[in-house]
C-alpha cells in the first residue's frame, strides 16, 4: 500500500474517536492552571497578558521593507497596480488543488453521462446514417467540453513575470508577512531559547519569510536559502533586499543569502527553520506535494512551518502535509531520531484533525490584523485568514512547559451574560467547548477567558473527556445552559 493509502487507513481507524461527542457536563469540569492562577493573584501578570495569549496586535511591515517596496514599484501607475493586484489576490484566495487523474476522469465520465441522458437521439443506435452519426457525436463532444469547463475546476500554475511579481508585492506582501510574523512570534514566545541560524524557504516568492525571521529574531539568521521556480520572483526578492534598487548593495548575512530555482534533493544540509508559505497550490498533484514535503522534513533540523490560505482548500492541503509528516515520523525505524517529530502549533495533539468530523464544513483557520502595503495615504487595517501547521523535530514529551497541552482556542470566544464560551481543540484530539462562569470557576479564570482570543491557548486543566451516560441524564440547569451555546457549525 502506498503512503497516501496508509494515511487514508489511519484516518478511518481514528474516525470513531475523533468524532465522539463529549458529555455536555465536561464543559464545566475544568480549572485555571495553577501557575497562571498564582501569577494573576500575586499581580505579576495581568489577565490580558496571561501565558496563553499569542496575539501580536496589528502587524506592520518593517519600515525598510515598506520603503524598498515603494522604490521597487515606483515605475508602475498606482491605480492600475492596485486594481490588478486585487484581481490576483482574489484569484489566489479562490484556488483549489489540482484534481488527481482518477478524479478528473471520474468527473468527465459524470459529465458525459449527463449529456448522454439529455440527448433526444442516440448517435450509436442502429439505422442512423453515418453522416448524421458523426454530427451527433461531434455535438455530444462539444456539449461535454462546454459543461466540463463550467463544472470542473481547471487548475494551472501561476506563471510570474516581472509585472505579476510587482502585483504580488502590492497585494500579498503585507498579509503574507503578517501571517508568518504571528506564527514565528508564537515559536519565540513558547521556545525562548531557540533562535534560527539558518533558513530554507521553499516557494519563497518575494522573500517574505526572510523579513519575518529577521523581525522576530533580529541578527540571528546567518544564512538564508530562497527557492522559487520563478526567476522574476527571485529578482524581486533580491531587489527588496537592495532597498528596491538593483544597483544598490545587498543586505548581507555572514553565511550569505542565496536564491535558487530548484529544491535540492539531498538532505545532507539541514536548516533550523524550513518554511513553505502559499506554495502547495503550485504543485501539480498529491505525489509531487508529498515528495516535496518529504524533502523539506528531511532538511529540517528544528521547525517546519507550512502556511496556506485559510480556505477549505488550503486547510486540506496543510492537513495532508501534516498527516504525511506525522506518518513518516511514526513509521520510520532506522531513522527514528532523525525524522521523529510532533505538532508544535496550532494543535495540542498529533491525532487526526477533528475539524473534519464536526459537520460544520469549515476549515481550522486563524486570523491576523495587518497594515496593508500603502501608497501615500492608504493605511486601513486589513484582516487575513490563514491555515497553518508548525511541526517540530523530536518527541512531544521533550518539550518543556505546561502550555504544550493547553487547549487551543479555534474560534472567537462567545461572551454571554455572566459566562464565556471558549471553543477549543484539546490534547485529546477533540473539539471541546468550555463554559466559564465567575461563580463556578473564580474571578481569575473568568477574566482570563474574557481576555482570550481566537488563536490563543486557554490555560486550564481538565480531565479526559468521557462519553455521555444515559443513566445519568443532564440536569435541567445544564440543559438550559446548553441551549444557549452556539455550536461550531454556526461559527
Amino acid at each position: 500500500m502506498n503512503l497516501s493509502g496508509r494515511i487514508s487507513q489511519i484516518h478511518m481507524n481514528i474516525f470513531r474517536n475523533a468524532s465522539t461527542k463529549v458529555n455536555s457536563k465536561a464543559k464545566f469540569n475544568f480549572k485555571l492552571s495553577a501557575n497562571v492562577d498564582e501569577s494573576i493573584k500575586n499581580g505579576s501578570v495581568k489577565t490580558r497578558h496571561h501565558a496563553g495569549v499569542m496575539g501580536v496586535g496589528v502587524v506592520q511591515l518593517p519600515e525598510a521593507l515598506s520603503q524598498a517596496a515603494i522604490n521597487a514599484l515606483k515605475d508602475h501607475p498606482e491605480k492600475v497596480l492596485r486594481a490588478d493586484a486585487n484581481k490576483l489576490s482574489n484569484y489566489i484566495w479562490s484556488r483549489h488543488a489540482p484534481l488527481e487523474k482518477d478524479e478528473y476522469r471520474h468527473k468527465i465520465k459524470e459529465v458525459e453521462d449527463t449529456v448522454t441522458e439529455e440527448e433526444m437521439v442516440d448517435p450509436l443506435s442502429p439505422g442512423i446514417a453515418a453522416e448524421l452519426r458523426e454530427r451527433l457525436l461531434d455535438s455530444r463532444q462539444s456539449k461535454v467540453m462546454q459543461k466540463a469547463k463550467k463544472n470542473i475546476y481547471n487548475w494551472k500554475p501561476i506563471n510570474y513575470n516581472d509585472y505579476r511579481a510587482a502585483l504580488y508585492v502590492t497585494g500579498r506582501l503585507a498579509p503574507d508577512y503578517a501571517s508568518l510574523y504571528k506564527i514565528m512570534a508564537e515559536v519565540k514566545k513558547r521556545d525562548p531559547h531557540f533562535s534560527p541560524l539558518t533558513l530554507l524557504d521553499f516557494g519563497s516568492g518575494v522573500g517574505t519569510s526572510m523579513w519575518a525571521v529577521d523581525s522576530i529574531w533580529p541578527g540571528k539568521c546567518k544564512e538564508a536559502v530562497c527557492i522559487d521556480s520563478s526567476s522574476e520572483m527571485n529578482d524581486m526578492a533580491n531587489k527588496l533586499l537592495r532597498e528596491g534598487d538593483s544597483d544598490k548593495p545587498l543586505r548581507t548575512r555572514p553565511g550569505g543569502t542565496f536564491f535558487r530555482q530548484f529544491l535540492p534533493m539531498s538532505s545532507t544540509l539541514k536548516y533550523d527553520v524550513v518554511v513553505s508559505s502559499r506554495s502547495l497550490f503550485e504543485l501539480p498533484d498529491m505525489a509531487s506535494r508529498l515528495r516535496t514535503i518529504d524533502i523539506l522534513w528531511r532538511k529540517t533540523s528544528k521547525y517546519l512551518i507550512l502556511v496556506e490560505a485559510g480556505t477549505n482548500a488550503g486547510y486540506r492541503l496543510v492537513q495532508e502535509a501534516r498527516d504525511y509528516v506525522l506518518e513518516v515520523a511514526q513509521r520510520s525505524q532506522e531513522e527514528r531520531e532523525y525524522l521523529e517529530g510532533h505538532v508544535f502549533s496550532p494543535c495540542p495533539h498529533d491525532m487526526f484533525c477533528p475539524r473534519f468530523f464536526d459537520g460544520s464544513n469549515t476549515p481550522c483557520n486563524f486570523e491576523v490584523s495587518y497594515k496593508p502595503f500603502k501608497f501615500g495615504k492608504y493605511s486601513d487595517t486589513g484582516k487575513e485568514l490563514f491555515t497553518y501547521v508548525v511541526i517540530k523535530k523530536g518527541r512531544r514529551n521533550d518539550d518543556v512547559g505546561e502550555n504544550v497541552t493547553w487547549p487551543r482556542v479555534v474560534r472567537a470566544p462567545l461572551c454571554r451574560t455572566r459566562h464565556v464560551i471558549c471553543r477549543t481543540c484539546t490534547k485529546y484530539g477533540t473539539l471541546q467547548e468550555f463554559t466559564v462562569t465567575k461563580k463556578r470557576h473564580g474571578k481569575e479564570c473568568y477574566q482570563v477567558s474574557k481576555n482570550s482570543d481566537w488563536g490563543d491557548m486557554l490555560p486550564i486543566e481538565f480531565p479526559e473527556p468521557y462519553l455521555p451516560d444515559e443513566s445519568n441524564p443532564i440536569s435541567d440547569a445544564d440543559q438550559s445552559n446548553e441551549n444557549d451555546l452556539v455550536r461550531y457549525s454556526s461559527a
